[in-house]
Formats: C-alpha cells, sequence, structure tokens
C-alpha cells in the first residue's frame, strides 16, 4: 500500500512538472517571437517593455558571453540606443580589435544580420549550432531559458557563413524577460 501511494504521488508530481515545463515554454517562445520581431523591424518602443526591469538586457557579439564587458542597457536605455555614441562592444573575433561601433552598426553585424523572425531552425532552451568558441548561455544565465533562431551554412561557404541568434529571457515576478541577446557565428 505505502509503495502504491509513493507511485502515484511521483506520477502525480511527474504531470506537474510536466505541464508547468509546457506552459513555461509556451511563455517564453511566445515573448521570443515578440521579441525577435521587434529586433526586426528596429522597434525599440516595443522592444523596451520586454527588457528585463532590474537586469536591463546584455548584448553579446559572439556565443561566449562575458559578464564583465559585454554591454548591458537598461530599459530606458533601450529606448535612446539608435541615438547613443559608438561603443566598445568587445574584441572582433581573429584580429582582436575593439568592435567600436553605434548601435545600428552593430545591429546590422551582430544582431540582425539574418531574417532571424524567418529562421528555418529555431532551438527552444538547446544550442542549435556552435563553432569553437564556447557557448557559456548556461554558466552566464543558470536560471534562464532561451530560444536561438538560426541559419545553416551555405555549400558555397562549406557551411562557415552559418548565423544564430540567443534571446535569453530570466523570469522577474510571473512574467519572462529579455537578459540577453547573442549573436553566434563561425569564428576562427
Amino acid at each position: 500500500m505505502k509503495t502504491k501511494f509513493i507511485l502515484l504521488a511521483i506520477a502525480f508530481f511527474s504531470i506537474t512538472f510536466s505541464a508547468h515545463a509546457q506552459i513555461e515554454k509556451e511563455q517564453v517562445l511566445a515573448k521570443s517571437k515578440q521579441v525577435v520581431n521587434a529586433l526586426k523591424n528596429k522597434d525599440v518602443k516595443t522592444l523596451a517593455p520586454y527588457v528585463h526591469p532590474t537586469k536591463g538586457v546584455r548584448f553579446s557579439p559572439y556565443g561566449s558571453i562575458d559578464t564583465e564587458k559585454d554591454l548591458t542597457f537598461r530599459r530606458k536605455d533601450v529606448l535612446k540606443l539608435y541615438a547613443l555614441p559608438a561603443y566598445v562592444w568587445g574584441q572582433a573575433d581573429g584580429s582582436g580589435d575593439d568592435i567600436k561601433l553605434n548601435f545600428a552598426g552593430y545591429y546590422k553585424k551582430f544582431v540582425y544580420d539574418k531574417d532571424f523572425a524567418r529562421a528555418p531552425k529555431v532551438g527552444y532552451n538547446r544550442v542549435v549550432k556552435q563553432g569553437n568558441t564556447t557557448v557559456n548561455l548556461t554558466e552566464a544565465y543558470p536560471k534562464a531559458k532561451f530560444v536561438e533562431y538560426h541559419f545553416p551554412g551555405t555549400r558555397k561557404y562549406d557551411g562557415m557563413d552559418w548565423r544564430s541568434l540567443r534571446l535569453i529571457f530570466e523570469k522577474s515576478g510571473k512574467n519572462w524577460y529579455v537578459v540577453g541577446i547573442s549573436h553566434d557565428q563561425w569564428t576562427i
């Protein structure tokens, strides 16, 4: 009798956890769709309310997230992204030169260099593709869920022209907010 009770309890909690995980996934995917469309449309007014209210949003030019150096912007600053001066967003792969761009330049090269809203592959909480750069997303954001929008590479470039955009979300209260926007591509 005691064994049956334990098995029933385990089954109940497994079903409850599974249902909760599915609801969470649906919420994150819905938010992600809104965020990727705001990025597509360069619409910072739509993007801003999705930014985490206390942590802001960190922009990472590559799959390896630098929590100390990658630039983070609060909601109010997201509204002004296109008016801000050039910043150093990190170092360019291969050369090590500073990535010194205004937001429009950074956006074109390290945020929306493909139509990610129409990506042929979308992954939830899994890395679809990574190159030789360490993807440390789960270490940088241990409580996060993420959605990866991915374009595979072409034959012309032996697949090395692939691109991914990862939108990283954390929960605050009852809502999910974007805390990271990480671009990834083949690196040297």
